[in-house]
Formats: structure tokens, C-alpha cells, sequence
């Protein structure tokens, strides 16, 4: 039995399997609580700023909900930014100005690296105002803090807004608008959810392994049922057995936990551990792997790593717990040390560190300096012999350095000045030097002067003075070198050609740089170039020497016309990146790549062939992205790629799939939006992509699908817009979550009786002739004259037809859907039904269509209700119960009248146009209403509007019958646009005017 458990725990992943992330993703359920959020978020409202905080205590999964429900909506806002741990942020000084400036940097998407970048948040306000943000501000614990950052209110962001914020402190919202909130409690897992959670990732199970009864519950209970644990937890098995025998076991804690895993480590682990913990979290991590002697030290020997992990863009991250714990650790060993250990502190002035006591324990030191012209003398540092880390921003230097720094291991001197002043600058044990947005040029004194022998990491991001690199003949063992956005940066010395152990060269958005030496040829160990947003015309045939290769990325590199030959000896090359390269082909000895993992060649216009030898990637190639190229077939060799998971040919010129599609049966995206050329019928054979997820075919001119496609049952997206060569539609998959069909050919509703899982439906059969006026149009000779959707749990098919009228009348149920738009010719009724009513229900309604005369009773959760190009609706049912409702539009409608328009209490646009509405009876009962936009109605008279406090924006265009505006003048507008309508003269509108002109 022990050697199973063993075996089982060997088998598992090590990579993301700390308790927070899986509590959310398996045992609550990921997808369920996202969906919960977003759905308290209303994206689909567009007329408020709307913020919700998420609550619970430490480690119970806020912040990794937060992440999550980001990335799955950041793609539908202007810009976006997510501010971690604001709470540890603001214990630094200048922190919530730091914050402010990464706010501003990621909205406007400025370098987020630039210091010199630094603005009051208060001066772009005009700006954001004008921008649809996501913005998630993560565990922030004071309101004075949160307001410093979003304002005292939401209105510093353009409208459409959401705010994310995480914190423990559940009245962190108390001062905002109630009306604007919403709050997000996570629950602390209970016995039976924690227990379970824990044998799924420590044994693979879900309950535990014999040998181990009872080690389960006594870690659950220890940690409080938190969704933490130790990631690895056969290096821990001894301890907690021991801990298991302990006559504290009923009274253990996770801190007692904590404590037992620290004390276990050895000197160099604990050192490791508490660097991390204390003043490198956040940092790179491959750059910060350097601090020590052995990088890997971290993620191999360290019980208590699995608990640190890197981030997206690679930064170190380790748990709010361990922070806690390495700071409780420190401040212990202060208080017992008669001479206080300092490792770590902030300065804003030198003389502060001069007299001050227990400065040779000292280990990291940050000089915040506010006088940007300070100068760091050596006696500063005569007492600090143990210091390691020093960060030197904006400072200037002088003295003699000699017996300084014995052990400096990372120096950062960003905005460092053109003058150096120092002397015997010996830096023996220096691996890490940070020069970013620094005024260094090529023959800077500091280049000669500073002695580093063992600099492994050279970083010189955004020296925009820099002309030519330095000569780095004296640094044998640089292993990464950072030029981003060196913008004036034309040329590389040869020199690097001596950099036998550069691994990583990244020449990012240096856009004067035209050529690559040759010499580069020699930097052998090369495992990644990234020659992005350069202007380099041709890549140096000497490249084929680089046999360690990994990453080649010249994405936006727009003056890049062809690859050498030689790329075929990159035997090690994963990555291959020229979007938007002037590529015309690429090598016939491609395919000797045979470890190419992703190859993408977006936008890469010129590019109208793939050489056949690509199907020699079978094994390797995952990813292929020709979209936005001028290929028009794909090889034969594709048959080959068998372990392709994703191919995009958006806006390509593909005039076919391969026949043999079907070989590809690791396929799980296949895109072909907007292929113009793509005509005629999907392969049958694409009924052996059994993985297949997304099928995306929009704007293209196939004829039809293959019944076949009912049986991948994984597909989960078919997009088929505007696929106007489509007449019928087969069985779908019962697998669907999202379907988007329209086509001017389409003769019947396609079969949608199984499609249970559906959240997004869009079905569309109206071409120009359908938005034709009724009298000019032939009527179809028979008419589905009643649809009936159901949202229930129990199916509910109904197929009728009545003899003597020949009409149709049938039901479809989706008990999932919250998005629905219908432009259906041939519909002429319908209704909506839920059984039971506490079901989810409908959240955003798009109907359009000239046949449409009848809706029933419209689903009460609504929040977005469109209607459009309905000549032949002239009645709404009553909307008094739409009381969730934020957005109404009415477009190209008969519809007189709105019926119980004063209980929709919650509505915040309201935009009418090309109606035959006569009055707006009600409207002044709508306190919430932001937006009013009234366009070409000319039967419309409006009514007092002097209740509505919260409007502010008014268009009137074209409205023949509004003579005045009564109330105009006792609203707080920030828009009025009145046109074309006999109010436009009138003084009242234009004192209006221009007040708002002044202000």
C-alpha cells in the first residue's frame, strides 16, 4: 500500500496544485463562480460603472477567483489592469503612488516599465472618462487606500466600467454608491468539500489511500479547512506523520504547520525561503533565480516552494501565508538578537543609514531618494558588509569604493545618470545589474570603472541614449541580456559573439535597429532572441550555428523580408514567431525543425505558400497560425500533423480544407473566420476530431456541414455569421455551449432540440430582400407562426400543425441560455416559458425581424432587451416586471406605446429611434436613467423630466413634435445634443448649452 501511495504521488503534478486554485477550479466549482460573478458584474450594461468586492479571509481563493473571472472578460473592455496585492504595496513608501502610476501606465498603455513615467492619476481623468476599463484592485484592506486608487466614487471611468476589488475587510464598499455594488462572499470550504479536495490532489482519489487513514483530516483540520496545503506533500510525509503522533494534534494550527516545515529546512534552504518571502516576490524569476548560488535551489530542495510559482509574465509569487510567516520569523529573530538584524529597509535619505544601529546585518536596502539629484557617497556603506540586494534609483555616486560590497549579489540603479563619479567600484560577487531608463551611453564611465566578473544578468530596458552597446568582452559569464526599448539603439557591438553563455537576448522594440551582426552567430548557448518591433531587414545566415535555440520571435519586426536557410540546423527551435513580417516564403527545409512547437505567421501578407516539408513536424507542431496571409491551399504534408492542437486561418485566402482533415485528430480550435474563398462543404472526415472544441467559420462562403459533425461531442463553439451559402443545418452536437447562425439561404430552423447546455444562441435567415417593407415583399407560403422557447430543466419538444391554416408551432428548451438573438423571417409569435420560475434565466434579448407581430411575456431577469427592424410589432407586452432591466433600445418599430414603462427602476439607457411611439408615459419615474436618445420619431411628445437626477446624457434628433423640454433646466447633464427638432431654438436649450460649454 505505501508503495502505491508513493507511486501515486510520483505521478502528479507539480505545477499549479496549491489548495487555493483547486478549491476554486474542482471543489466549488471554477466555471460556477465565475459565472456567478459576471453575472453580479452585468457586462452586459453599458450605462454605469459597476464594482463588486469579493470577501473571506486569507487563502480562502479570492484573489485566483478575481484572476479568473479577468481573464475571461478582460477581451471586452478599451484596457485593463489587474493591481496585486495592494496591501503589502502600501506598506512601502510611495506605494499607493507607485500603484497610481501603474494604473495610469496600463490603461494608456504606456511602457509599464518606464519610472520616468510619473503623473498624478487626477491629470488623466479627462481621459478615462472616455475609456470602458476593467480594473481588479487585489487585497486591499483600507478604504483610503481603494479611493486613492478608483476614486471616492466610480466616476473617474468611462462608462461600461467594472471594478474587481478583493479584500478580507467586508465594509471596504461602504462609502460607495449602494446602487453601483455588489458584493461576493467565498465561503469557506466544509469537511466533506475539504477532505475531498485534499486525497483529489494528494492521492489522486477521491478519498484517501489505506496507509495513509487519517493524514487527510488531520491537515484539513489543521489548516482550518482553508484551501491551502503543501503542495508536495510526500516531502512532508515523515513531519506529518510525527505531527499525526503529537499530543498537540488536536490543537495543531496552520501556523504550527508553517512553523514545523521552516525549522526542517537546512541554513541555505531557510535563506532561500525568506529572500523570497521578504523582498524578491514579484520580481522575475528567472532573473531572481540568481541571488543564489544554485538557481533551482528554490523549486527543488525547498519544502516550502511549491507554494511560490511564476506568474504569466514569469514574476515571483509566493502566498500571502508565507509572507506572513518570513516576517514573523525576522521580527522574532530581531527581538532576540541584542544587536537587531535589518534585512530589509527603505531610505529616502542617505543620512538615514549612517549612524543607525545593526547596519552590518543589514541585507537588502532600498534607497527611495526624493531629491532626484541625491548623491550616494562610499561611507554610506562602510558598515554593511553582508549586503546583498541594493537598489539605487536615481542616484549619483562618488568616493572610493574599495572595501564596499564584498558580497552585492543584485545591484538596481535605474534612472541612473550620464556622470559617474566613483572609484574602484569592485563588485566581485555581482550577478545581476539593473540599468533600466537609465542616461548610459556607449562609453559611460561606469562601463570601465565597475569591476563585475561574474554578472550574469545585464539589464538595460529603455536606455533610450544608448547608440551602440557597450563592449561586453568583460563579462564571459552574462547569461541574459535586456535591451527592450533601447530606442535609438542601431547597432550591436560585436562583442556579444564573446558571450559563450548568453542564453537570453531580447532586442524588443528597439525600432532603429536594423541588422543583427553576424558575430552573433557565436553566442552558441542562445536559447532565446526576441527581435520584436525591431526594423531588422534579414536575420544573418550565421544563425544556424545557434543549436540551443529555442525561441525566435520577430513579431511586428514589419521590415524583416526572408529567414536564412541555415534556420533549418535550429534542430532545438519551439517557438517561431514573424507576424507581420514582409515574408514572402519560408524555407524548404523547414520541416527539419523537428521540435517547432508553434509556428506563427499572422498578418505575414506577402506569405502565399507552406512548404510541403511541414508535414515532417508531426510530432512536434502544435500550433500554426497563417491568418491574414495570402495562402490559399494548405499542403498535402498537413495530413502529417498529427499533434496539431490549434490552426487559425482568419482572413486568409484558403479555398478549401484538406480532405484528409480528419487526420488531424489532436485538433481542438480550428478558425476560418472571414476566409472569403473557403466555399462548398465541410469534409465528412471532420467527424474524427473527436477533441475539437471550437469551429469558427463566420463570414465565409461554405455550403453546408456534414451530418457527421453530431458526434464530436466536445465541441462546445460553432460560429456560422453570415454564412449566407448555408440552406440547412444537420444535428449538432448536444455538447454546445455557444451557436451563432445566420444565413439569407436558410429555408428551416435548424434542429436545436438537444442543445441543453447552450448560454449563447444566435439565429438569423433575413437577407436584404427580408428588410424590404412587408408590402414589397412575397410572404413565405408557409410560416412557423409560433415559437415557443421553454428555459427548463425537464426537455419540452412540440412539433403541431393545424390542417386547415397550415401553421407551425413548436417549442425548444434551453434551461442554460443568458444570451439570445433572433432574426428569424418566419416567425410570427412568440413566447417564453420557465418551468420551474428559480431556474437561470434569460440576461440579454436581440430581436429583429419584419414577421415578428407578437411577444408573450418577456423573461423578467432581463437586462438588456434590443428590438430592431420589427415593422410589424405594434405592441410590447407590459414591461412593469422588467425590473432588472439597465438597457432598452427600440429601432424601426410600429410600437406606439411602452406599457408600464415607470417600473423599470433599474434602467440606465434608454435609446429610441425610427418609431411610431407617441409618448413616454413614465419615463419621469426612472431615477436611475443615465442616457436618453431619441432619434427620428416624429409622433413623440416627452413629458416633465425634471425627476431624473441621475441623466446624464440627452440626445434629441429629428423628432418633429418636441416643441420644448420641460424639467431640461433642473437636470445635471454632462451631454445635451438637441437637432433637427423644434426644440432646438428654444432659450431653455440654449442656456442649456451653454452652461455645459462653460463647465
Amino acid at each position: 500500500m505505501e508503495e502505491e501511495a508513493r507511486q501515486q504521488a510520483a505521478d502528479l503534478e507539480t505545477s499549479d496544485r496549491n489548495y487555493a486554485i483547486a478549491a476554486v477550479q474542482n471543489v466549488v466549482g471554477m466555471d460556477d463562480r465565475v459565472k456567478q460573478i459576471t453575472d453580479l458584474l452585468e457586462m452586459e450594461v453599458n450605462d454605469e460603472v459597476r464594482i463588486i468586492g469579493i470577501y473571506g479571509t486569507h487563502g480562502i481563493g479570492k484573489t485566483t477567483l478575481a484572476k479568473a473571472v479577468y481573464n475571461c472578460i478582460s477581451s471586452c473592455f478599451d484596457s485593463c489592469n489587474f493591481l496585486a496585492e495592494v496591501e503589502q504595496t502600501t506598506q512601502n513608501p510611495r506605494g499607493i503612488q507607485f500603484l497610481q502610476t501603474k494604473l495610469i501606465r496600463d490603461i494608456l498603455q504606456r511602457d509599464r516599465e518606464d519610472p520616468s513615467f510619473d503623473e498624478r492619476i487626477e491629470s488623466f481623468l479627462d481621459i478615462f472618462r472616455e475609456m470602458k476599463v476593467l480594473i481588479v484592485v487585489d487585497d486591499v484592506e483600507k478604504q483610503s487606500h481603494l479611493q486613492a486608487i478608483v476614486g471616492d466614487q466610480p466616476h473617474w471611468f468611462g462608462l461600461g466600467s467594472r471594478i474587481i476589488v478583493t479584500s478580507n475587510n467586508s465594509e471596504i464598499l461602504k462609502e460607495y454608491d449602494l446602487g453601483k455594488t455588489r458584493s461576493y462572499m467565498v465561503h469557506q470550504l466544509d469537511n466533506g468539500q475539504a477532505f475531498e479536495l485534499f486525497c483529489k490532489h494528494a492521492f489522486g482519489r477521491q478519498s484517501s489511500i489505506h496507509a495513509y487513514d487519517g493524514l487527510p483530516n488531520c491537515i484539513v483540520n489543521a489548516t482550518v479547512k482553508l484551501p491551502f496545503s503543501i503542495e508536495e506533500w510526500k516531502k512532508t510525509e515523515e513531519l506529518m506523520k510525527q505531527l499525526m503522533t503529537s499530543s498537540q494534534k488536536t490543537t495543531v494550527g496552520c501556523k504550527e504547520i508553517l512553523d514545523i516545515c521552516y525549522k526542517a529546512l537546512d541554513p541555505k534552504q531557510k535563506h532561500v525561503f525568506l529572500d523570497i518571502a521578504c523582498f524578491i516576490s514579484g520580481m522575475d524569476a528567472r532573473i531572481a533565480s540568481y541571488m543564489w548560488s544554485n538557481p533551482h535551489l528554490p523549486s527543488s530542495d525547498c519544502i516550502l516552494m511549491p507554494l511560490a510559482k511564476t506568474g504569466e509574465n514569469n514574476e515571483l509569487q509566493i502566498h500571502r501565508l508565507l509572507r506572513c510567516l518570513g516576517k514573523r520569523i525576522l521580527d522574532q529573530e530581531e527581538s532576540e538578537d541584542p544587536i537587531p538584524r535589518k534585512f530589509h529597509i527603505h531610505v529616502t535619505v542617505p543620512e538615514a543609514i549612517s549612524n543607525d544601529k545593526g547596519m552590518e546585518n543589514i541585507e537588502a536596502l532600498c534607497f527611495d531618494l526624493d531629491d532626484h539629484d541625491s548623491c550616494v557617497t562610499a561611507r554610506h556603506f562602510e558598515s554593511m558588509p553582508g549586503i546583498r540586494f541594493l537598489q539605487l534609483d536615481n542616484a549619483r555616486v562618488s568616493g572610493d569604493f574599495a572595501r564596499a560590497f564584498p558580497s552585492l549579489r543584485w545591484l538596481c540603479w535605474q534612472r541612473c545618470p550620464l556622470d559617474f563619479g566613483a572609484m574602484n567600484f569592485v563588485l566581485r560577487e555581482l550577478v545581476i545589474f539593473d540599468l533600466s531608463w537609465s542616461k548610459v551611453v556607449e562609453d559611460w564611465g561606469g562601463w570601465s570603472e565597475i569591476k563585475m566578473e561574474k554578472l550574469k544578468v545585464l539589464n538595460l530596458t529603455g536606455c533610450s541614449d544608448l547608440l551602440i552597446t557597450p563592449d561586453f568582452s568583460d563579462y564571459k559569464d552574462l547569461e541574459i541580456l535586456i535591451l527592450e526599448r533601447c530606442s535609438r539603439l542601431v547597432k550591436l557591438d560585436p562583442s556579444i559573439g564573446h558571450l559563450k553563455r548568453l542564453v537570453s537576448l531580447n532586442l524588443k522594440s528597439c525600432f532603429q535597429l536594423n541588422r543583427l551582426p553576424v558575430e552573433l552567430g557565436h553566442a552558441t548557448a542562445l536559447e532565446e532572441l526576441f527581435i520584436d518591433g525591431t526594423s531588422v531587414r534579414e536575420i544573418p545566415i550565421s544563425i544556424g550555428n545557434l543549436k540551443q535555440l529555442k525561441i525566435l520571435s520577430g513579431f511586428k519586426c514589419f521590415q524583416l523580408t526572408q529567414l536564412p536557410s541555415s534556420i533549418s540546423y535550429l534542430t532545438a527551435l519551439s517557438v517561431l514567431s514573424l507576424d507581420g513580417a514582409k515574408i514572402s516564403e519560408l524555407p524548404s527545409s523547414l520541416g527539419e525543425l523537428l521540435n517547432l512547437r508553434r509556428l506563427s505567421l499572422r498578418n505575414c501578407h506577402y506569405m502565399q505558400v507552406l512548404p510541403d516539408s511541414i508535414g515532417k513536424m508531426g510530432s512536434s507542431l502544435e500550433e500554426l497560425d497563417i491568418s491574414a496571409t495570402s495562402i490559399s491551399r494548405l499542403p498535402n504534408s498537413m495530413r502529417n500533423l498529427q499533434n496539431l492542437r490549434v490552426l487559425r486561418m482568419d482572413s486568409s485566402f484558403i479555398r478549401a480544407f484538406p480532405v484528409e482533415i480528419g487526420n488531424l485528430t489532436k485538433l481542438e480550435e480550428l478558425h476560418a473566420s472571414r476566409c472569403r474563398s473557403l466555399e462548398g462543404a465541410i469534409p465528412r472526415d471532420i467527424k474524427r476530431l473527436h477533441h475539437l472544441r471550437s469551429l469558427t467559420l463566420g463570414h465565409s462562403g461554405i455550403s453546408s456541414l456534414p451530418s457527421e459533425i453530431s458526434t464530436i461531442s466536445s465541441l462546445q463553439t460553432l460560429d456560422l455569421l453570415q454564412c449566407n451559402g448555408i440552406e440547412v443545418l444537420p444535428e449538432l452536437p448536444s455538447s454546445l455551449i455557444c451557436l451563432r447562425v445566420s444565413s439569407k439561404r436558410m429555408k428551416a430552423i435548424p434542429p436545436l432540440k438537444n442543445l441543453k447546455e447552450l448560454v449563447e444562441l444566435c439565429l438569423s435567415d433575413e437577407g436584404p430582400k427580408e428588410r424590404q417593407p412587408p408590402s414589397k415583399r412575397l410572404m413565405p407560403e408557409s410560416k412557423v407562426k409560433k415559437l415557443s422557447i421553454w428555459f427548463s430543466r425537464l426537455w419540452n419538444l412540440e412539433f403541431l400543425q393545424t390542417p386547415t391554416i397550415e401553421e407551425h408551432s413548436f417549442s425548444i428548451s434551453f434551461p442554460k441560455l443568458r444570451k439570445l438573438e433572433l432574426s428569424l423571417s418566419r416567425i410570427i409569435k412568440l413566447q417564453f416559458v420557465y418551468e420551474p420560475p428559480d431556474i437561470p434565466q434569460l440576461k440579454t434579448l436581440t430581436l429583429s425581424g419584419l414577421s415578428l407581430e407578437e411577444v408573450s411575456e418577456l423573461p423578467k431577469a432581463l437586462s438588456v432587451l434590443s428590438i430592431r427592424g420589427c415593422s410589424s410589432l405594434k405592441r410590447l407586452p407590459i414591461v412593469q416586471c422588467l425590473t432588472n432591466i439597465s438597457a432598452f433600445e427600440l429601432h424601426h418599430s410600429a410600437i406606439e406605446e411602452i406599457e408600464g414603462l415607470e417600473g423599470l427602476k433599474a434602467l440606465k439607457r434608454l435609446d429610441i429611434s425610427n418609431c411610431k411611439i407617441r409618448n413616454l408615459n413614465g419615463i419621469g419615474q426612472l431615477t436611475s436613467l443615465r442616457s436618453l436618445i431619441l432619434s427620428d420619431c416624429d409622433d413623440l411628445s416627452l413629458p416633465d423630466l425634471s425627476n431624473l437626477k441621475s441623466l446624464k446624457i440627452l440626445e434629441i434628433r429629428r423628432c418633429k413634435m418636441i416643441h420644448k423640454i420641460e424639467g431640461l433646466e433642473k437636470l445635471c447633464l454632462e451631454k445635451l445634443n438637441i437637432s433637427e427638432c423644434p426644440a432646438e431654438n428654444s432659450v431653455l436649450v440654449e442656456n442649456v448649452m451653454a452652461r455645459l460649454m462653460v463647465t
